[in-house]
C-alpha cells in the first residue's frame, strides 16, 4: 500500500460516522502528546497494550510510566520479561515471580506458568481504563480496523478496558473489503506451509451493543469510547 491522502481523508470520514474519534497526527511528538493528554483527561491508571512497532516507536510505555500510568504488556512473553526487568531469567525464577503476582505456589513448569500468566492477565484487562492496540490496516469503504495476529491478546485489550485506543499507520489503508481480504490472505508471505494468522478482528467504531438495556453479559459489549490515531509521518 502507498501514501494516499484520498484513502485517509475516506476512511477518516468513514470511522468518525461509526462512532469513533479519530485523530491525524502528522509527527511522533504530536502523536505523543495526544496519548498522553488522552490518559490525563480520562484520569486513567493503568493501561494494557498489545505488542505495537508504532507505540515503540512513539516510546509510549517509557512516556507513560513518567506520567506515573502503570503499562501491562499483554503478550504473554512480553509480559514475563516486563516483570523480570528485560532480564533473562530461569524457569525456577521466573515461576517464583509469577507466584508472587498471582498470589499463589506455581510450579516451574512451562504450561502451569502460560496458565497462571492468562489467569494474571485477565484481571489486569478487566482493570485497566485504557487498552491500547495497533491495526495492520484500515479500509477506507467502510472505516473498519483490522488487526492480525496469533494469541487473542489486542483482540482482549480493545473489548475489555472502558476506552480502546488504536494505532494505525497511515499508509495502511485498504481501499475495500475485497482488497483487505486479498492483504490478510497474503499475510503468509507467500511462504508454503505459513498460514494466515489465527485471530482477525474487524472493529468499526463503538460497539453499541453496551446500549441495549438489560444486556447481561458484563463487559462484552466493549468499551464506551473507540479512539483512532493515526500516524501520518
Amino acid at each position: 500500500m502507498v501514501d494516499n491522502s484520498e484513502l485517509l481523508e475516506r476512511f477518516k470520514t468513514e470511522a468518525t460516522l461509526t462512532g469513533a474519534q479519530v485523530i491525524l497526527a502528522g509527527s511522533v511528538e504530536e502523536a505523543t502528546e495526544y496519548v498522553l493528554k488522552l490518559v490525563s483527561d480520562k484520569d486513567i491508571k493503568i493501561v494494557v497494550k498489545s505488542g505495537s512497532p508504532i507505540a515503540d516507536r512513539l516510546g509510549l510505555t517509557a512516556r507513560l510510566a513518567a506520567a506515573g500510568v502503570k503499562v501491562a504488556e499483554t503478550s504473554i512473553t512480553q509480559w514475563a520479561a516486563q516483570m523480570a526487568r528485560g532480564k533473562d531469567v530461569p524457569i525456577d525464577e521466573l515461576a517464583e515471580l509469577i507466584s508472587a503476582a498471582a498470589g499463589e505456589q506455581v510450579p516451574a513448569e512451562p504450561e502451569a506458568i502460560l496458565q497462571a500468566a492468562r489467569r494474571i492477565l485477565k484481571d489486569v484487562y478487566k482493570g485497566a481504563g485504557l487498552g491500547i492496540t495497533e491495526a495492520d490496516f484500515g479500509i477506507a469503504e467502510t472505516g473498519t480496523l483490522v488487526t492480525l495476529e496469533n494469541e487473542g491478546n489486542a483482540r482482549l485489550a480493545a473489548i475489555l478496558p472502558q476506552v480502546h485506543l488504536t494505532l494505525l499507520d497511515g499508509r495502511r489503508i485498504a481501499d475495500s473489503l475485497a482488497d483487505a481480504a486479498e492483504l490478510i490472505k497474503g499475510s503468509s508471505g507467500g511462504i508454503p506451509g505459513h498460514k494466515v494468522p489465527t485471530f482477525i478482528t474487524y472493529l468499526s467504531g463503538r460497539n453499541t451493543t453496551a446500549d441495549i438495556p438489560g444486556a447481561i453479559f458484563s463487559r462484552a459489549q466493549g468499551p464506551s469510547e473507540e479512539h483512532i490515531l493515526i500516524l501520518k509521518a
